[in-house]
């Protein structure tokens, strides 16, 4: 009996393991776009996570990165929110331009 616990318990940690290492199980972060600010403008995520822009500023907000993620969504209006993944370690500036407010700035670093 002691045996079966022991392995059952040894199976339950590898399949908790792979699910903390699978990108399906990956966590997502956001990024509140208001008149004029960014709410967690410069956020930390890990390789395989999603950062989500929701535009709550009531006006139009373009979304531009510096630098390309490797992602479909490089340049994107939002319109309600837009949701980028993140697979690649590295550094990736970002700034939002909305028609009546400054250029705003901030960077997803993933590990």
């Amino acid at each position: 009996m002691a045996k079966r616990n022991i392995a059952l318990t040894a199976i339950s940690l590898l399949v908790l393991l792979l699910m903390a290492l699978s990108p399906a199980f990956a966590t997502d972060k956001e990024v509140v776009v208001a008149l004029g600010s960014l709410r967690e403008a410069h956020i930390t995520v890990n390789r395989g996570d999603h950062v989500t822009w929701r535009n709550a500023s009531g006006e139009k907000a373009h979304l531009a990165f510096v630098q390309d993620p490797g992602t479909s969504h490089p340049e994107v209006w939002i319109e309600g929110t837009v949701t980028v993944s993140f697979d690649q370690p590295g550094t990736y500036e970002y700034h939002v331009h909305q028609p009546h407010a400054k250029i705003l700035h901030g960077r997803v670093t993933v590990k």
